[in-house]
């Protein structure tokens, strides 16, 4: 594949950079590309260089974000000391320093109901994580709960945790926050379903 072009990804980033402004003010179906061109210092003939149109360009960046999200938070450590058998880990500690970073975006993928494909994108995502880290223990457990039920209850928990403490004004540090989540996520029923180190925490 050959090299991308500098001017593009730069490109990219200002108009994604501006997207994540906007959402400051604008709920994905008030976005216009007027905004996000002014916003990002770019002329409206560059922006559709990039992409056909204002739906492409948010499904886009939608996509791109929650990719970047689980890239940043998500660690693989050796299965019961089999380097050959790697099994992934979320750190929350990465997970509130990265929504710390873009709160906005997460606040919409949780609340606007036009967001409601890439919440389940995320929550998609999730969940294979979720498979991933039982696959060399008793990953039975798992798969006969509901999908939708653990499933929704992780994602949304996280989401709202999330929220709450974006509304609060993010007064708890990362890693006390972390250390709090990690210690929910211990309950009986991720012991039972094996995902009881599935959250982790670097200061726990």
């Amino acid at each position: 594949m050959g090299k991308i072009d500098p001017r593009v990804i730069k490109t990219r980033k200002k108009l994604r950079q501006a997207f994540l402004d906007l959402l400051k003010t604008r709920s994905l179906s008030e976005m216009n590309i007027k905004d996000l061109t002014n916003r990002a210092g770019v002329t409206r003939g560059t922006f559709y260089l990039h992409y056909r149109d204002k739906d492409t360009f948010i499904e886009t960046i939608m996509e791109e974000i929650i990719e970047d999200f689980y890239n940043d938070v998500v660690i693989y450590k050796a299965y019961d000391e089999d380097e050959d058998k790697k099994i992934p880990q979320i750190v929350l500690d990465r997970v509130f320093s990265y929504i710390g970073q873009s709160p906005e975006f997460f606040v919409t993928l949780l609340k606007e109901n036009d967001a409601e494909k890439y919440r389940l994108l995320f929550s998609d995502r999730l969940y294979d994580y979720l498979l991933e880290h039982v696959n060399y223990g008793n990953s039975i457990p798992v798969r006969k709960m509901p999908k939708e039920l653990i499933n929704n209850f992780i994602a949304y928990s996280l989401l709202g945790i999330s929220d709450a403490w974006v509304v609060e004004g993010q007064i708890y540090a990362n890693h006390y926050i972390a250390t709090m989540v990690a210690k929910m996520y211990r309950s009986d029923l991720f012991e039972e379903v094996g995902l009881s180190d599935f959250f982790v925490s670097e200061s726990a």
